[in-house]
């Protein structure tokens, strides 16, 4: 066992969590690799952690059992955390973990994670989890954004990742470019876009990134999924979602469009005189 225990972060890739290992008790990653099954070293070439090549999986329970050992944590709880030992949670989505989240624990440098495509928010924190290599953003200035993510997180005790995801996926297409009533502007995510926009330009976070309209758009999005799952002859509307302004302005399938993080390359299409 190594003398320093280092906790995997939920999503970890592989290689970072070998190599914070490495870090916390003064060795290379060659190192650590020596004294761990031959599994590591292959797995750590392939850049898919979630990849489980045939020849690797009969493997994999050993391994697990290995780096438990060494690093003093349980199978379990590192079987829960690092993709790489085959937990699947649905469709995944690169980015870091929240940098407030590892702050917490000592962590400095970003850690690659892969979180499942509906977990958007570090709800803890009110932080945007923006795609990998770009930088997070503080979502004080728009709670609604956090209280999406909640609500998005209910849903999934009724639906399946992969319900939500295309669900989600298909809202973003049909979300108003703007509000047919005035009185919904300050609530809109052309307003919430520019909202952070200049918050976040505070912290040195340049405006013209993605990650703003990624999530400026997602409360109206998952408003607009909620009441598509809603309808679900499995799950009776009254117990999902509840009558909204955004609902009833929604433009048909087609108008509108707006990339996300998870959208096909068919989706995303930047929706035109977006706030800059």
């Amino acid at each position: 066992m190594l003398p320093q225990r280092v906790a995997p972060i939920a999503g970890e890739t592989l290689n970072s969590y070998l190599a914070r290992i490495a870090q916390a008790n003064h060795l290379t990653v060659t190192e650590v690799l020596a004294v761990l099954p031959t599994w590591f070293s292959t797995k750590t070439n392939n850049l898919d952690d979630r990849a489980q090549h045939h020849m690797l999986a009969p493997a994999a329970t050993q391994a697990l059992h290995e780096l438990a050992r060494l690093t003093g944590t349980t199978p379990a709880g590192l079987a829960h955390a690092l993709p790489a030992f085959g937990t699947d949670e649905g469709p995944v989505r690169a980015t870091t973990a929240c940098h407030q989240c590892t702050a917490r624990l000592g962590i400095r440098q970003p850690v690659p994670v892969h979180l499942p495509v509906h977990h958007k928010v570090c709800t803890r924190h009110g932080i945007w989890l923006s795609d990998l290599g770009e930088p997070h953003l503080d979502l004080s200035i728009c709670p609604e954004i956090t209280t999406a993510q909640h609500r998005a997180n209910r849903l999934l005790r009724r639906f399946t990742p992969q319900q939500l995801t295309l669900a989600h996926q298909t809202a973003v297409e049909t979300v108003p470019p703007w509000p047919d009533s005035p009185a919904a502007v300050p609530h809109h995510w052309r307003y919430r876009r520019l909202a952070l926009q200049t918050h976040n330009h505070q912290r040195g976070i340049p405006t013209d990134l993605d990650a703003h309209a990624h999530a400026s758009i997602y409360p109206d999005a998952i408003e607009l999924a909620a009441a598509a799952l809603a309808k679900h002859p499995h799950h009776p509307a009254r117990s999902i979602g509840e009558d909204s302004p955004h609902l009833r302005t929604a433009t048909p399938a087609g108008h509108g469009h707006f990339a996300t993080q998870d959208s096909s390359p068919q989706v995303k299409a930047t929706a035109s005189g977006t706030a800059r």
